[in-house]
């Protein structure tokens, strides 16, 4: 989030539509407000570009995925313990697998 120039993220974020809450998470950042730019992350942008919810949501988001033809996808189970992120790379491979497309 640091460069103004070249932030793959904030261009992203840009693009599918989050012009003024992309300037605005910049903005922040840059300030030193890394809370203000975490909190003004709209919810809809982090739903559009993660996987999150049940193992039926995410298998259903997968299949919408393969249907637009994403071929690969990149699973980053998160978690504070180990415990908390192998559960979620657990559900990750479940809703793979109930997707039909393991």
């Amino acid at each position: 989030m640091g460069s103004r120039k070249q932030n793959f993220y904030n261009q992203l974020a840009r693009r599918m539509g989050y012009e003024r809450e992309a300037a605005e998470i910049q903005d922040k950042y840059l300030t030193g407000d890394k809370q203000g730019a975490a909190a003004a992350v709209p919810h809809d942008l982090i739903d559009k570009t993660t996987l999150l919810g049940s193992v039926d949501r995410i298998a259903d988001r997968m299949k919408a995925y393969a249907a637009a033809g994403v071929t690969t996808l990149t699973l980053a189970p998160a978690g504070f313990t180990l415990d908390e992120r192998l559960a979620s790379l657990r559900a990750g491979t479940e809703a793979l697998e109930h997707a039909g497309l393991a």
